[in-house]
């Protein structure tokens, strides 16, 4: 998505201008009597259908329009009457909400509750922000519609259009209103000049077409637009659905490898000019590093000591955002962050490496693409898929990847949203070029969990888990936990643990520690009690022995798959879990489970008895992230194996 900023008088212009669209909006579209009616639509079973989709990116104002209508069918379809809009809250935000229920006889039922800011939780425990809300009244054959404005500051952002959904579309429409050319151009931080709308149809019908209108709008209409079928462990959504990117460009980039290129060299220069060559930062480096020390000492001391600059893309701060915002775009250097000991995540990077080359390690920087939001595309000539900037140092011949805009990340770690990516690197040769980030290993992000439970005649139990995480496991806790206070830490350290147990299952948080340090684990302890861990059956009691992923399932039980599997990052889960039954009972059997292992991964389990004590270690590692069609009969076959190795109880008899 392509961002340009606008000067002063042009952002006067924009914010005088008037915009139709913004009044056309308030009106709802007129309702249609026969969808009132409709009770189904066989020619697409499902909960709901999307009747009506509309979205108007609007560049003149910095606005986005977004509306919605759905009919609901069944009791299950109810649940789209909860909404969540997901959008960047560092840019900008969402206002204008309103909503309403139709229901069958014509009554409308207007929403006048409020939109709740929260987070929607998604695979591996990574959370957007969103905003959220509950139309009233939803029934069975009700039509619900809302819409809503986002908003964002003064850039211009051409449009990323997302056309499918996950529910089949009747109708739709999207609108770009891009920047107004006549009597205005638009410059971005490059210095070019941007005289033309591009853009890149992705995966659309062959008769379908981007039509302009005589007042230069881009129009895209639709009809009967097949849902989006989601699959768990799949590659960002938006991503494998229709699309279309927008982004403004010039004559020089009609061809993606000379738009690298010149790219490169003006963001390679926007960088020289930002770090330049500062006596203050020179100041604060030899009070930071000692003239003993090595290489990668000094590395490490500069990192430890710009990681302490309040971040803002994480913090906010009123008063330093107010002040950075009346400072011009063009005269911003690194002084201001270290005079400030403040900035934003990729301001910090370029202390680190203004720093770093102050005492003399090699240092450059990289602009990635933020794999948590976008895949880099090369063929797509949009320096807005590089949001993200890291460090590279050289240390004894090798290049080290770090991430000191990343509050918390450790030394020598990149946050897995940054590695398997690409992007432009500096070079050496003081031009930047086309690179790649390093591929994360499984050994970056390992938890461990140690569970010691007594066992009661009745099959409840009680006890201790203790649980810690490490590299990437615990960079993803502990940037969440900033979010919130230490109350919030709390309760979503019990409800992740709860999650994994047994139902029923009550889970007290008692100790955590590792929090605030960069280095250290995060570790935590609880208190668990299982009503009903073990089932008895006559005189025998049979004991689940997979504590830990007893709501666990088989994540790929089709037989076919249409997406590919993705996962985030690879990971090492390590479980040691002690079970000590009554000296009522004797053990029956021990079960044992075959290893399995593939070229991507490993499991392990080992069951072991002292006295009356069951001791299991499970060991599961994934080391792979991206699977295609070929590769999955394989790693079904392996999460198969797992699940039922998982699934061995122990079998204890009862003396009595």
């Amino acid at each position: 998505m392509f961002r340009a900023r606008l000067s002063f008088a042009m952002m006067a212009f924009v914010l005088l201008f008037p915009s139709s669209r913004l009044f056309a909006l308030d009106d709802w579209q007129p309702i249609n009597p026969e969808e009132l009616k409709m009770t189904a639509d066989p020619a697409h079973p499902a909960d709901a259908i999307i009747l009506y989709h509309e979205e108007t990116a609007d560049d003149m104002t910095h606005h986005r329009y977004v509306y919605k209508r759905v009919k609901i069918f069944t009791e299950q379809g109810k649940r789209y009457g909860d909404v969540a809009i997901e959008y960047d809250g560092s840019i900008g935000g969402i206002s204008d909400i309103k909503g309403r229920t139709i229901a069958p006889d014509g009554t409308i039922t207007p929403f006048t509750g409020k939109a709740f800011n929260t987070t929607v939780l998604k695979a591996h425990g990574i959370k957007y922000l969103a905003k959220t809300f509950a139309l009233p009244n939803v029934q069975i054959g009700s039509i619900i519609e809302w819409k809503y404005t986002e908003y964002w500051d003064d850039l211009l952002f051409a449009p990323h259009w997302v056309i499918q959904d996950n529910l089949f579309q009747k109708r739709a429409k999207f609108t770009f209103i891009p920047f107004d050319k006549a009597g205005y151009t638009i410059h971005d931080e490059r210095g070019d000049i941007k005289d033309r709308v591009l853009y890149l149809p992705i995966g659309l019908p062959e008769n379908i077409a981007i039509k302009p209108t005589v007042n230069n709008h881009l129009e895209l209409e639709l009809k009967d637009i097949p849902a989006f079928e989601e699959e768990e462990y799949s590659p960002p959504a938006d991503i494998l659905k229709m699309q279309v990117d927008f982004y403004y460009g010039t004559s020089k980039t009609m061809k993606a490898q000379d738009f690298w290129k010149d790219e490169g060299k003006y963001w390679n220069k926007e960088v020289e000019k930002f770090i330049g060559r500062s006596g203050a930062v020179a100041s604060a480096t030899n009070q930071v590093v000692s003239a003993s020390d090595t290489p990668e000492q000094k590395a490490r001391k500069i990192y430890a000591y710009v990681q302490k600059a309040k971040n803002l893309n994480y913090q906010r701060d009123t008063a330093i955002l107010e002040e950075i915002s009346k400072e011009p775009r063009d005269k911003r250097t690194v002084e201001g962050v270290l005079r400030r000991n403040a900035g934003f995540s990729n301001d910090i990077a370029r202390l680190f490496v203004a720093m770093a080359r102050a005492a003399n390690v090699p240092a450059y920087l990289m602009r990635i693409a933020d794999r948590e939001k976008t895949f880099f595309r090369v063929n797509v000539p949009n320096e807005g898929q590089l949001t993200v900037e890291i460090a590279v140092v050289v240390l004894d011949g090798k290049d080290v990847f770090l991430d000191p805009g990343t509050p918390l990340c450790p030394f020598g770690l990149l946050a897995w949203q940054h590695t398997s990516s690409q992007g432009l690197r500096q070079t050496a040769a003081g031009t930047a070029e086309l690179a790649s980030t390093p591929t994360p290993s499984y050994k970056d992000a390992v938890s461990k969990r140690v569970g010691k439970l007594i066992l009661a005649e009745d099959g409840s139990a009680h006890g201790k888990v203790a649980v810690a995480w490490a590299g990437e496991e615990a960079l993803i806790h502990k940037l969440s936990g900033m979010k919130t206070d230490e109350a919030g830490r709390q309760k979503a350290l019990e409800e992740e643990l709860q999650e994994m147990l047994p139902n029923g299952s009550s889970v007290k948080f008692e100790t955590a520690n590792g929090w605030d340090s960069a280095d250290a684990q995060l570790t935590a302890t609880f208190s668990v009690d299982v009503p009903s861990l073990a089932s008895n059956a006559g005189k025998r009691m049979l004991v689940p022995t997979n504590f830990f992923q007893s709501r666990s399932k088989q994540p790929f039980a089709e037989g076919e798959r249409k997406n590919p599997v993705y996962f985030y990052y690879p990971y090492y889960a390590i479980d040691e879990m002690h079970i000590t039954y009554p000296n009522s009972f004797h053990m029956e059997n021990l079960p044992k489970t075959d290893p399995l292992r593939t070229a991507f991964s490993m499991y392990k389990v080992e069951r072991t008895a002292n006295g009356n004590t069951v001791v299991i270690n499970r060991d599961f590692a994934m080391a792979g992230m991206a699977f295609i069609s070929k590769d999955y009969p394989e790693l079904r076959k392996f999460f198969s194996g797992v699940s039922t190795g998982d699934s061995e109880p122990l079998v204890l008899t009862s003396a009595k």
